[in-house]
C-alpha cells in the first residue's frame, strides 16, 4: 500500500510539473508589455515605436504601453532598460545611442547588456537648416560656417548621441567650426530648430518632415549612399566630395541578459507581424521609413561591428582618450 501511495505521489508530481510547465509555455504574454524609448517624444524612433504598438498588441494579445526615458543622450533609458527583470516583457528601443553613449560618458551598460530581438527601420541622417537661413546648398552654407566659425549651431540628441557624432563628423570633414547643442533626443532638436534656437540639425527626414512642410525648415543634403527616392531633389554629401558622410541609423528592440529564448522568439515574431500590418506598413511609407527586418543575431553582428567604428570615431573626433 506504501508503495502504491509513493508511486501515486511521484506520478501526481510529474503531471503536475508537466502542466506547470505547459501553463508557463503558454503563459507569455500574461500581463502588459512595456517598451522603453531612451529618447524624446516626436522623434523618428518614437514616432515609429508608437505606430508598431496597436498592432504588436493585437498580435500579442495585451497591452503594450510605450514610454519615453530621456536624458543623458539615451543613458537612462538604457540603464533602466538593462536592468529589468528577463522576463520579456520589459523591451527597450535600441538605437545608435546604445553604441556612442558609452564611448564617452562611464556607464555601466553596453549593447552586450541585451539580447536584440530583431531590428525594423534603417534611415539616413540629414543636414537640414531653417527655411529663412541664407543659404540653400551645402557648399552655401559650408562657406557661411567658415565666415562665421563657432557661430552655426548644430543641434543634436545629446552628448555622445548619435546625432553629436554625425554633426561632429560633417564638420570635421568639411573643415569647420560649429557649436554642438544638446538635447534630450532628436525630437527635441528639430524643435528647437523650428524655434530658432539653433541653425542645423543632423536628425533624419522622418523627424523634420513636419518642418519641411509646414516651411520652417529645408534639407540641404542627405548622409546616404544616394539619393533618397522620397527626396529625389535632395543631393547626397558625396555629390559634394564628402564621401565619407555616410550614417545608418538602425532602430531594433532587445530586452535584459537572461530572458529565455522562447520569449524572445515569441517577441521577435510579434515585432515582424507589425512591420507587415497594413496599418504601419501605411505610417511607414506615408512618412518615409524604410523597412529593414534583421534577426536578432544579425542586429547583435551590426552592433559589434559598428560599435568598434564608433569607438575609433570616438578618439579620433576628440571625445574619448586613447
Amino acid at each position: 500500500m506504501k508503495r502504491f501511495l509513493s508511486v501515486l505521489i511521484v506520478g501526481l508530481i510529474v503531471v503536475s510539473a508537466a502542466f506547470a510547465n505547459a501553463a508557463s509555455d503558454a503563459a507569455f504574454p500574461s500581463q502588459p508589455i512595456t517598451i522603453t524609448v531612451p529618447v524624446s517624444a516626436g522623434g523618428g524612433t518614437d514616432l515609429l515605436v508608437r505606430a508598431m504598438a496597436p498592432a504588436l498588441q493585437e498580435n500579442l494579445g495585451v497591452s503594450v504601453t510605450v514610454q519615453n526615458v530621456t536624458g543623458a543622450g539615451g543613458a537612462i533609458g538604457f540603464a533602466q532598460g538593462a536592468s529589468q527583470r528577463p522576463d520579456g516583457y520589459n523591451v527597450t528601443s535600441l538605437v545608435a545611442e546604445l553604441l556612442t553613449v558609452p564611448q564617452v560618458s562611464p556607464v555601466n551598460f553596453s549593447y552586450q547588456s541585451f539580447v536584440p530581438v530583431c531590428n525594423v527601420n534603417s534611415e539616413y541622417g540629414t543636414i537640414t537648416v531653417r527655411a529663412d537661413a541664407p543659404y540653400d546648398t551645402l557648399p552655401e552654407f559650408i562657406e557661411y560656417c567658415k565666415a562665421h566659425p563657432g557661430e552655426v549651431s548644430f543641434g543634436n540628441s545629446g552628448i555622445g548621441g548619435i546625432w553629436h557624432f554625425v554633426a561632429a563628423a560633417f564638420a570635421q570633414a568639411a573643415g569647420i567650426e560649429v557649436t554642438h547643442v544638446p538635447f534630450e533626443g532628436g525630437g527635441t532638436a528639430v524643435v528647437a530648430l523650428a524655434g530658432g534656437h539653433v541653425d542645423a540639425v543632423p536628425v533624419t527626414p522622418q523627424e523634420v518632415e513636419v518642418q519641411v512642410k509646414a516651411g520652417t525648415a529645408k534639407v540641404l543634403a542627405v548622409l546616404a549612399p544616394e539619393r533618397l527616392s522620397y527626396l529625389p531633389d535632395v543631393p547626397t554629401a558625396a555629390e559634394y566630395g564628402y564621401d565619407n558622410l555616410v550614417f545608418t541609423i538602425w532602430r531594433g528592440f532587445g530586452v535584459p541578459l537572461n530572458t529565455p529564448q522562447e520569449v524572445v522568439d515569441r517577441l521577435a515574431e510579434a515585432f515582424q507581424a507589425a512591420l507587415d500590418d497594413e496599418a504601419v506598413t501605411q505610417f511607414m511609407n506615408e512618412r518615409g521609413y524604410s523597412k529593414a527586418y534583421m534577426s536578432g543575431p544579425e542586429l547583435y553582428d551590426l552592433m559589434a561591428r559598428e560599435e568598434a567604428i564608433y569607438a575609433e570615431q570616438a578618439v579620433a573626433l576628440g571625445l574619448k582618450q586613447n
